[in-house]
């Protein structure tokens, strides 16, 4: 049940920048067949969580927990650097709009396949062996950094209080980060 929860807070955290509810609302806004971009988005997501999830309960049976400790730093230290980074980190929704939906659903499949949300899954599903928990967890974690940007669009993403939460979350990330580090060489 603890996987439950650091996945949802993990994830929650690091998509505070709002790009993935930006893109989904860009992406809405863009094509006349919403029900079916939401279903793909969410499709991809689950999908990539539930091979991020299964790879890290088999991690968990064949590693150490120094090496499950170095992963976690690695991934909460590498969320905080993409939650921090100012470019874009994939394409616009002015570049998958005009796509297929058969093409839509290929490019969200490969876009966030090893998405820092999904590489925070594995790395929490490694530390209890408990996949599935964790694949829930970072979905409802990232529906609930996603609905905010959905509801309210790029003008909430431009608020002074956005960019606290976002730098707040990174910061939180990166104690996590030197945290699991530390654990790991036994500091």
């Amino acid at each position: 049940m603890d996987a439950i929860m650091l996945a949802l807070v993990a994830v929650a955290l690091a998509n505070a920048d709002g790009r993935t509810g930006l893109l989904l609302s860009d992406l809405l806004a863009a094509r006349k067949d919403r029900r079916r971009v939401v279903a793909i988005a969410f499709g991809a997501f689950i999908a990539n969580a539930l091979i991020a999830a299964i790879a890290g309960a088999a991690l968990n049976r064949m590693v150490g927990q120094g090496i499950v400790s170095l992963l976690i730093a690695f991934a909460t230290l590498s969320a905080a650097a993409a939650l921090l980074w100012r470019g874009r980190l994939g394409p616009s929704a002015d570049e998958l709009a005009p796509t297929a939906p058969s093409v839509l659903l290929v490019r969200m499949l490969t876009l966030q396949f090893g998405n820092r949300s999904h590489f925070l899954i594995g790395a929490l599903a490694a530390t209890s062996g408990a996949g599935l928990w964790a694949a829930a967890g970072g979905l409802v974690g990232w529906i609930l950094a996603l609905l905010p940007f959905l509801a309210f669009g790029p003008a909430l993403a431009a608020q002074r209080p956005v960019q606290v939460l976002r730098y707040a979350g990174a910061a939180i990330l990166v104690l996590w980060g030197v945290r699991a580090g530390m654990a790991a060489f036994g500091l």
